[in-house]
């Protein structure tokens, strides 16, 4: 195995520290990869279990039980009243698919032929955005047609040559009249304008930034989890940038944030607690509930972990 760190080859830059209060709501066994998750209106969260390929249910309360099982690995997900729309497949292979999901029960919506590494989704209306982090282009759903195309494609959404194995574009967000991705290879937050045809106002929010998945405040917050820098951070509308909870409060490689519906001053994050493939079965993976507050004055900045 390489001795290279992978944080070594990204362009991260270390920010102050600010915790809010953490709370593991629950656990799996050690060995298992959460990717991402969504909130299930009827209640709870729904969480894709890419190593295990299958989507579980959280309650609030913590209780975890089986949705969903699938034929192969489950990334992107967004719920939809009793059920969910799923992105399933192999990374660098094609055969990806479009599902909806209800407990217990897959249909197939469509192929994606077009995917070779499907990875964060987001809904925009009667469509649903889907972020390929290997070919660096987003993908488009109609879901009255049930036909998937191309919506755009640009250098700055693809991985790097040097930054073996790490996405490119991942997590993508759709707010207000905005489109955002992370790129998380280059370190770029990037947004381009929901209604657009091409990439001619795509523009740069934040560099030196690496994020995996995302979350956007009606304020215009942003809250980012890091994946391999194992930290949540929180990124302002006027630029600074905080982090609010790191490994020892339970977010070690976390890969998704979302905000609470119900209460927005909530956030929820997935933690796989270990790197994925890295061979380490000790740490189980987690839910955790974070309570933002913005106020807070940074105690510190960051270093190596």
């Amino acid at each position: 195995m390489s001795d290279i760190n992978p944080r070594d080859q990204l362009n991260h830059e270390r920010v102050p520290f600010a915790p809010v209060p953490a709370e593991t709501i629950t656990e799996w066994e050690p060995g298992t990869f959460l990717e991402n998750l969504a909130p299930f209106p009827p209640g709870g969260w729904l969480v894709t279990v890419p190593s295990h390929r299958r989507i579980d249910l959280v309650t609030g309360d913590g209780r975890r039980s089986t949705f969903a099982e699938l034929a192969s690995v489950p990334t992107g997900i967004v719920t939809d009243r009793d059920g969910a729309w799923v992105i399933s497949g192999t990374i660098g292979e094609p055969g990806w698919c479009l599902d909806r999901v209800r407990q217990g029960e897959v249909t197939h919506a469509c192929d994606l032929p077009q995917l070779r590494f499907g990875n964060g989704m987001a809904r925009d209306g009667r469509r649903l955005l889907i972020a390929d982090s290997a070919l660096g282009t987003v993908l488009a759903v109609d879901l009255d047609t049930r036909r998937a195309a191309q919506w755009i494609h640009h250098e700055l959404f693809t991985p790097l040559e040097q930054a073996v194995g790490v996405p490119g574009i991942n997590g993508i967000t759709v707010a207000g009249d905005y489109v955002f991705l992370a790129n998380s290879a280059r370190a770029l937050l990037l947004r381009v304008p929901a209604a657009a045809t091409d990439t001619t106002h795509l523009e740069i929010v934040a560099e030196r930034l690496f994020a995996d998945d995302f979350a956007v405040h009606d304020d215009g917050t942003l809250y980012l989890a890091t994946h391999i820098f194992d930290s949540v951070l929180r990124l302002t509308p006027g630029g600074r940038r905080t982090e609010i909870a790191r490994a020892d409060q339970g977010v070690e490689t976390c890969t998704s944030v979302a905000i609470d519906p119900a209460n927005p001053d909530t956030l929820w994050v997935t933690a796989a607690g270990e790197r994925f493939g890295s061979g380490g079965r000790d740490k189980p993976a987690r839910l955790i509930r974070l309570k933002t507050n913005p106020s807070a004055v940074p105690t510190g900045t960051s270093g190596s972990s």
